[in-house]
């Protein structure tokens, strides 16, 4: 893939340039490479575009290829130019699941707790009615029979009536975002999506050929008015949407959205595929608005056992209107056969036994999201975010830009976060951080202590990090 200069100076940003110039764009483009928003293979614009896009001298560009040479995350050759090369690392995968190299360090990138105990007693149940799967080839398509029961006793339980045979059991969530964008998207389809939101979705519609068209960013992520001129501009295949305990921000998506929302999705011809995957992550018990597939029955749910149990448990799935399943079974024979058996009974299992784990998991979530809640109060008081009801994240609020340089500065002191930028469809984010809620008490009073310390290296009027060190954000 080839990036223009015109469209990396728009993922660099439009905030000015802090001085040293070529460190603060060497940072960025840093970050991008660490996001996965520039991905390995990469070819970069040549110093002289990319210094005429951004509006700096090719000096400047020449300085920054050259660090990002020497930090091991650009090739050139005369010639041939320039290309992102991203040393092997796990924790280079992506910015949103960053495990830390060293022990000292701690990753608030991902919203996703380690396993609760009691998990390792619901394995050795399943393991013993393993033989009898064993038996069989081992390959479900559609998914184990009982699981699809019990999930489809979840939905119904929750108000919307499900059968079984509308649901598809995928490797996780994303492998049913995934399934769907592969079926029903061609190249050019256009999918109406929330101006911020969980990005590794949104790589997956894009990788299937899905076109985004971005909400504006409003204080109402599901504005009814935004949504009618999106839509009735052209014609739009699909919207992804997370209603319940959205991802990023927390919120929940009103009864009178939801069905504004429907009304404009089915006048329109636009399949909602709705990511419910925190809607039982609900740490306050709050009342939510009936499911989106109540109000328009053409809708595709995603669910998942990783944040109400464990996300080592790869189990997800959709849940599909009846004229669209086969077409999904029969995408899903040139893509994986089906998710892992044993870990299907396991699933199984925890939706019809697990109730006090997942109860204990969201007292666990709840008493970390308050003690963070305190922390930052105490330490970070410019920091502003509301107390969410559910989910798994906390979004703040800076009174200036400073997410990219705060998650560079942060990483010195051994806390690795992703940018707010991360979570934007178009430009934004520089004024928000996603914080996750999923480590000790004692771990976050750690994490806000760095981040404060990370924060007063800014100098926030100037722009520039006190310390003058060059980042090194990939290990």
């Amino acid at each position: 893939m080839t990036i223009s200069a015109t469209r990396l100076a728009a993922m660099v940003g439009d905030e000015p340039l802090r001085k040293p110039t070529y460190r603060d764009l060497a940072d960025r483009l840093r970050v991008l490479v660490v996001d996965g928003r520039l991905p390995d293979g990469t070819r970069l614009p040549s110093e002289r575009e990319l210094a005429a896009a951004v509006g700096v001298s090719r000096t400047t560009t020449t300085r920054v290829y050259t660090e990002l040479r020497e930090a091991g995350l650009i090739a050139s050759r005369q010639g041939s130019g320039s290309v992102v090369e991203v040393p092997y690392s796990t924790s280079a995968v992506s910015s949103l699941i960053l495990d830390p190299e060293s022990p000292n360090d701690i990753a608030m990138t991902y919203s996703a707790p380690s396993a609760p105990c009691g998990l390792a007693s619901v394995f050795t149940a399943a393991a013993e009615r393993l033989p009898g799967l064993l038996a069989t080839t081992g390959y479900l398509p559609d998914g184990l029979k009982e699981l699809r029961e019990a999930i489809a006793e979840h939905h119904s339980a929750d108000g919307l009536p499900t059968t079984p045979d509308q649901i598809i059991v995928t490797c996780g969530a994303m492998g049913a975002i995934n399934l769907t964008a592969q079926t029903f998207l061609a190249p050019g389809s256009r999918v109406a999506v929330e101006g911020v939101s969980f990005p590794h979705a949104h790589d997956a519609l894009v990788a299937c050929g899905g076109r985004l068209s971005a909400l504006p960013l409003t204080d109402n992520p599901w504005e009814p008015t935004a949504l009618k001129d999106v839509v009735a501009r052209q014609r739009h295949h699909a919207a992804y949407l997370i209603p319940d305990f959205h991802n990023p921000t927390g919120t929940v998506m009103s009864d009178a959205d939801r069905s504004a929302w429907a009304t404009l999705l089915r006048r329109h011809d636009v399949v909602p595929m709705v990511d419910e995957t925190l809607r039982h992550v609900n740490l306050d018990d709050v009342d939510l608005p009936p499911p989106f597939a109540t109000y328009d029955a053409r809708t595709i749910t995603f669910g998942s056992m990783s944040k109400a149990f464990w996300g080592g448990l790869r189990i997800g799935w959709a849940r599909v209107p009846q004229p669209r399943i086969m077409a999904m079974l029969q995408s899903r024979m040139h893509i994986d056969l089906g998710a892992s058996a044993f870990d299907q009974l396991v699933a199984t299992n925890l939706l019809r036994g697990g109730a006090e784990v997942a109860a204990a998991r969201r007292t666990e979530a709840r008493q970390a999201r308050d003690h963070l809640i305190a922390a930052l109060s105490a330490s970070l008081p410019e920091a502003r975010t509301t107390r969410p009801a559910g989910g798994l994240n906390l979004w703040l609020t800076f009174p200036k830009p400073v997410s990219t340089r705060l998650v560079a500065s942060a990483g010195e002191h051994g806390l690795l976060l992703t940018p707010g930028s991360r979570f934007f469809v178009r430009a934004g984010g520089e004024r928000n951080l996603r914080l996750p809620y999923t480590q000790t008490p004692d771990v976050l009073t750690e994490a806000v202590a760095r981040l404060a310390t990370a924060y007063t290296d800014l100098d926030v009027d100037a722009g520039q990090p006190r310390s003058t060190s060059s980042l090194d954000l990939i290990a």
